[in-house]
């Protein structure tokens, strides 16, 4: 294979590359959504959080059984000795206890729904930490697949660098050229094994983030191949952040809950009425007969003086509710200047794209021209070798700017909370 084939080769293998890279509009592939489906199901982090998750509900539960009658059972049972006559006496007694509020103000149903609510937010939680955990993956897949595209490049201008050192070598056999242009095409041979080491190197660290973040090792990554439904307005844009997110939806769900926790503290204060009863049976040896018994009782409180302990509580939980009503305001705030940032991003990098394309295009014109022209004589081989190098920094740029722009969506995405509707997960 020549040079002028090499030169071909690689063109054909760069518009490939961003053929591929830039029909974003058709469809998901497996393998990106494959990656997130693994991460959901081995990552560890995601395993520890849905454990504690158990705990939120299980104190719900608790809360519930507050709400409902009681039942409990004691036994005693006592021997008693006599050392002057020298007995004996046994006796045991049996009881079962109930109780129940009957009425409270509505106290314990409060902070039942509080903790109804806070389970609620829990399960978001899980939700959020698993999207978090969905754009991570999103992202060093598509780092891995850039960083491995880079190596190819690499690879090919590697195998460019040798094809020009021959040729070089050839025409110095001839007289036609100098040593310092064949030590100079040498010197770039390995310029170009240093450009592929460091970008083998990159693909290591890529590999190993992706196999620590899905918990399998990554072979080939491909790129998404199916239709994202973008809002390219930016007020639609925040709008639909403003529903969808997460974060927003656990605050107010934790909101909601300080409310019924501050209802049910102001309540605590009221008179409540409960009711309550016993069934014993007993036997005595020294009684020398045994005993039964039931008693029901109503009973009443009323908190007259606490020391101010009530009223600190009643504090306590206003304030939290304020704190938390500040804390959705600032949500909103920082949720629209996010929206804002990721799509002007995106919009700046979008507009990019074109002249990185019609740039990649000019320097492989150039590139050509100046090697023609080496042919020739009109060239030195420090030209020819400046020309390559413009060239594949450009492609290198490109690939790195293509790619950006589809991080950048799904991070627009994942901001207005639609990454898991594009990618059909639940």
């Amino acid at each position: 294979m020549n040079e002028a084939q090499t030169i071909m080769n690689t063109k054909t293998f760069i518009l490939f590359i961003f053929v591929f890279l830039c029909d974003y509009k058709t469809a998901f592939t497996q393998s990106i959504q494959q990656s997130v489906e693994m991460a959901l199901e081995n990552n560890e982090g995601l395993k520890s959080q849905r454990v504690l998750l158990e705990n939120s509900y299980q104190n719900y539960l608790i809360q519930n059984g507050t709400t409902l009658p009681n039942l409990s059972i004691t036994g005693t049972g006592s021997r008693s000795s006599n050392f002057d006559s020298n007995r004996d006496a046994d006796s045991y007694s049996v009881s079962l206890n109930s109780s129940y509020m009957l009425f409270d103000f509505g106290s314990l149903n409060a902070k039942k729904r509080s903790a109804l609510l806070l389970n609620k937010a829990a399960n978001l939680s899980i939700k959020k930490y698993e999207n978090d955990v969905i754009l991570n993956v999103i992202k060093v897949h598509l780092e891995l697949f850039k960083a491995i595209k880079i190596v190819e490049l690499y690879k090919n201008s590697l195998e460019i660098r040798k094809q020009q050192f021959f040729s070089v070598k050839n025409r110095f056999d001839l007289g036609e050229a100098t040593r310092s242009d064949l030590l100079r095409s040498k010197a770039s041979i390995s310029g170009a094994e240093a450009q592929l080491k460091v970008g083998k190197a990159n693909v290591k660290k890529f590999r190993e983030r992706y196999k620590t973040l899905v918990g399998k090792a990554s072979t080939s990554p491909l790129l998404p191949n199916m239709t994202t439904k973008e809002s390219f307005i930016l007020a639609d844009s925040i709008k639909v952040g403003l529903e969808n997110d997460v974060a927003l939806k656990i605050l107010e769900l934790e909101e909601q809950a300080l409310k019924e926790e501050l209802n049910s503290t102001e309540k605590s204060r009221m008179p409540n009425l409960s009711i309550s009863g016993t069934l014993s049976y007993g036997d005595s040896q020294s009684l020398g007969n045994n005993f039964s018994s039931g008693t029901i009782s109503l009973t009443s409180n009323l908190t007259l003086y606490s020391g101010g302990q009530k009223k600190a509580q009643v504090k306590i939980a206003s304030n939290k509710l304020v704190a938390k009503a500040i804390d959705i305001a600032l949500r909103k705030k920082l949720l629209k200047q996010n929206v804002t940032t990721k799509w002007l991003d995106l919009d700046s990098l979008s507009s990019s794209e074109t002249a990185k394309q019609e740039e990649t295009d000019a320097l492989s014109e150039l590139y050509e021209s100046v090697f023609e022209e080496w042919k020739l004589g009109g060239k030195t081989s420090l030209d020819t070798d400046q020309a390559y190098q413009n060239f594949l920094n450009s492609e290198v740029e490109l690939v790195t700017t293509t790619t950006d722009i589809l991080i950048a969506k799904f991070d627009l995405l994942a901001e207005m909370g639609t990454l898991r509707t594009g990618l059909q997960l639940r």
